[in-house]
């Protein structure tokens, strides 16, 4: 009995298939990658078109000034001057979105 056993190729954007994905030609053992790699290279333009929302430069958003004032005493929980009662502080607010 024979297992059919498929391995998972990888292809380039095209659809030829590669040869290796993990190794690419060097100069030396610990020299820079040579870009005659086009799978590599392929690779890399993708990952650089990626976008991560996380990452985004410039993200939009809006914000608010207004004043913060603590009603209540909360001296039992903090010793933080702003949060003492009716202490008045200067604040902004921002809201940003990633879209």
């Amino acid at each position: 009995m024979t297992a059919n056993i498929s391995t998972a190729v990888s292809t380039t954007q095209s659809g030829a298939p590669v040869t290796s994905d993990a190794h690419s030609k060097s100069v030396g053992a610990d020299g820079a990658i040579i870009l005659t790699d086009h799978y590599l290279v392929e690779k890399l333009a993708q990952f650089n078109r990626e976008r991560v929302p996380e990452r985004v430069v410039h993200a939009k958003g809006g914000g608010a000034f207004g004043t913060f004032k603590t009603t209540e005493d909360s001296s039992k929980y903090t010793k933080a001057a702003f949060l003492q009662q009716d202490v008045e502080t200067e604040m902004l607010i921002t809201l940003r979105s990633l879209a």
